[in-house]
């Protein structure tokens, strides 16, 4: 049977010639009708490519071809793959062209069922990742046009020297390092926590592409940090007992509300605020864009909007 109930999940099984068979598993809620739809799509592909017309891809085809891609990503086990889920029940049997209007009727619940906006744009996110992708693979003849939810909550707790030494002074020297360590270098910690004397190439840290945003990257370090380097690495301490001591420091600290991951956004409002540019700032943290370093634009120093106040009027007081 090409449509059947294994447990409580329906399976499509599609023979396409040559004893080769395709197999989809759909996810839990979904209907029989689901399956129906998606071994028609199936087979509508199938006829198509036999009659050499442009064949028609499915949008569950798309993200099974993100897949591996997506699976080799540090939030894959913990985030991502439950989000794939959840976009599964939206995905079943639609082409790929519909791939804006599942992004809608994503969106539409979400916000009838209260969902924040930073929790539909994330689903969003993978949606628009893997269009882009389907148009660079040539399955889409246009990028589709996914907008993102505007009104998403962003972090902004960035720390000062001082409140950064305060920290160090109330926990053990090893973890003191690797909370200064992070500060000066604007590393996730995941990132900082698999370094080894290998990834230092004097005074330069060389990330692979493992890391979150899948592109190597190089991060030069400033004195301090550099001296870390060399005394410590590789760090010997696992994330669950480097989060218990950041949160016994910043308790003593006085500083409850400061999460490890301050620290990256600290270093980059560090830079700013001595000046930097945002896209400097953007290639040292690793993001894709300058849209998400754009968050830091405010932080820009007094004196650069001091020396625009010094330009020339040029038509006086008045309108001429």
């Amino acid at each position: 049977m090409p449509v059947r109930k294994h447990g409580q999940r329906w399976q499509v099984r599609v023979a396409i010639g040559g004893g080769k068979r395709v197999e989809q598993t759909l996810p839990r809620g979904a209907t029989r009708t689901d399956a129906v739809a998606l071994e028609t799509a199936i087979r509508r592909a199938q006829i198509d490519a036999a009659a050499g017309r442009d064949q028609r891809y499915t949008l569950d085809q798309a993200i099974d071809q993100w897949l591996p891609t997506a699976q080799r990503l540090k939030s894959w086990p913990k985030d991502l793959r439950y989000r794939v889920d959840v976009l599964r029940d939206y995905s079943v049997g639609k082409p790929l062209e519909a791939i804006t209007e599942v992004a809608r009727e994503f969106t539409n619940v979400g916000l009838g069922a209260g969902y924040s906006a930073a929790h539909i744009n994330r689903h969003l996110a993978i949606l628009r990742r893997v269009g882009r992708l389907a148009h660079g693979w040539g399955w889409l003849n246009r990028l589709p046009s996914i907008e993102m939810l505007t009104g998403e909550k962003q972090r902004h707790v960035y720390l000062t020297p001082a409140q950064v030494r305060k920290l160090l002074r109330h926990t053990d020297p090893l973890t003191g390092d690797m909370i200064l360590f992070l500060a000066l270098t604007g590393l996730r910690r995941g990132e900082m926590l698999r370094l080894t004397p290998d990834n230092i190439r004097g005074n330069l840290i060389v990330l692979d592409s493992t890391n979150k945003s899948g592109r190597p990257r190089t991060v030069p370090m400033p004195p301090e940090a550099a001296r870390i380097a060399r005394r410590r690495l590789p760090f010997r301490m696992g994330v669950p007992l480097f989060n218990k001591r950041f949160r016994a420091a910043r308790a003593a600290a006085g500083l409850p509300h400061v999460h490890a991951h301050d620290l990256r956004h600290t270093f980059a409002s560090w830079l700013v605020q001595a000046g930097e540019s945002i896209s400097s700032v953007r290639d040292l943290l690793g993001h894709s864009s300058s849209a998400v370093t754009d968050r830091y634009a405010h932080l820009a120093p007094r004196h650069l909007v001091d020396a625009i106040a010094k330009l020339p009027r040029v038509r006086g007081s008045k309108r001429a």
